[in-house]
């Protein structure tokens, strides 16, 4: 029974009733609050030096010259966080990926172009960007790995670049496919692509000494997962580290992940006791941002007379990029879980070759 207009309920309906939108209004006339909007006095910016290399043996990082130039506060190398680990893991992940991780600057390494080398700070923007181009990196250029479905090369001693291999799927998939009427088998692939958000991937961490919390504004997606990360990673109690989202223009799964520069930020507004702020360019954006979902897949279906499938059968191999970042395997794992879709399947198997090459790192993506 439909309420009387004068039933207190009707005022009070959701479901089947047009509602407003709370987020729009500050959007459309101007005063949404971006990253890029807010600013601290004395602040700092950091600027990033990146590896142009795909793969090579990291010789030297010399700085000389870049602390040497006007305004310049600190450089950093990887001899000067030595403290601190490679990136974890948002989620529980297999111990097996753990070398795979992504140290904060390279060290004797690189992996990918656009990978962190060094670190310059100054009040400066354009200063700081100045200094960049006066770092002076050595290293001996190595053959890059770009196909995850060739075979395996070495990671690093010890480790091979096919970091796990996945298995998954039920029913009887082997009599399925002896008993089928017809078999389609398929190669196919997925090319590598990322998201371009309308605004970059940009962060701003300020330490509050008296209060002992240190903020970081510009954090989106999943902040209380990140900030249980950072803080991991800093040595601080979740208390002490606040993640501030502000409006977003758009993210698109890339931007909620923790990469290197989300840390830099953090640990130089400890260290320099200046807040800080970084905003990429495009151009970083398109080499060290997320990239996803390259891959390789063998298919084989088996069909009855009637076109029904009887079992379904892939072998895939997924181009992971240059380290495994803070998502672990959610990306072959999702694979593996989506590949038989909204399909009554009786018998499926997948396996997955989750390998590592020298790309930009993958993770997860939507559009």
């Amino acid at each position: 029974m439909k309420p009387a207009p004068s039933d207190p309920r009707s005022s009070n309906r959701i479901l089947g009733r047009s509602v407003a939108r709370l987020e729009d209004p500050p959007l459309l006339t101007g005063r949404g609050a971006f990253v890029g909007d807010i600013g601290f006095p004395h602040q700092l910016h950091m600027r990033i030096v990146r590896s142009a290399y795909a793969n090579a043996v990291l010789r030297s990082v010399n700085v000389a010259a870049a602390l040497a130039a006007p305004g310049i506060v600190a450089v950093w190398t990887a001899a000067d966080i030595a403290d601190l680990p490679p990136i974890d893991f948002r989620d529980p992940a297999a111990e097996a990926l753990r070398p795979y991780r992504q140290p904060l600057l390279a060290r004797e390494r690189l992996r990918y172009v656009g990978e962190p080398i060094a670190a310059v700070f100054a009040p400066d923007l354009y200063l700081a960007e100045d200094a960049v181009e006066l770092v002076s990196v050595e290293a001996d250029e190595l053959a890059p790995i770009l196909d995850a479905s060739a075979a395996p090369g070495s990671f690093a001693p010890g480790l091979s670049t096919e970091a796990l291999l996945l298995s998954a799927g039920y029913g009887e998939v082997e009599a399925a496919f002896a008993a089928a009427h017809a078999i389609a088998a398929l190669d196919l692939t997925i090319g590598r692509h990322s998201a371009v958000p309308m605004e970059t991937r940009g962060v701003l961490a300020r330490f509050d000494a008296a209060a002992d919390v240190l903020e970081l504004y510009g954090a989106a997606k999943v902040p209380h997962r990140n900030r249980d990360g950072l803080a991991r990673m800093l040595g601080r109690t979740t208390t002490a580290v606040v993640l501030r989202e502000g409006n977003t223009g758009g993210g698109f799964g890339v931007r909620g992940e923790l990469y290197p520069e989300d840390f830099l930020v953090c640990l130089a507004a400890l260290r320099l006791g200046r807040p800080v702020k970084w905003i990429e360019d495009r151009r970083e954006h398109l080499m060290a941002a997320n990239h996803s979902r390259e891959q390789r897949h063998h298919a084989r279906a088996a069909f009855d007379a009637d076109g029904r499938i009887l079992a379904l059968e892939d072998t895939f191999f997924l181009d992971q990029g240059a380290y495994v970042r803070t998502h672990g395997a959610r990306v072959a794992e999702m694979t593996m879980a989506m590949v038989p879709g909204p399909y009554r399947v009786p018998a499926y198997r997948s396996v997955g070759h989750f390998r590592l090459t020298n790309k930009t790192s993958a993770a997860t993506y939507r559009w």
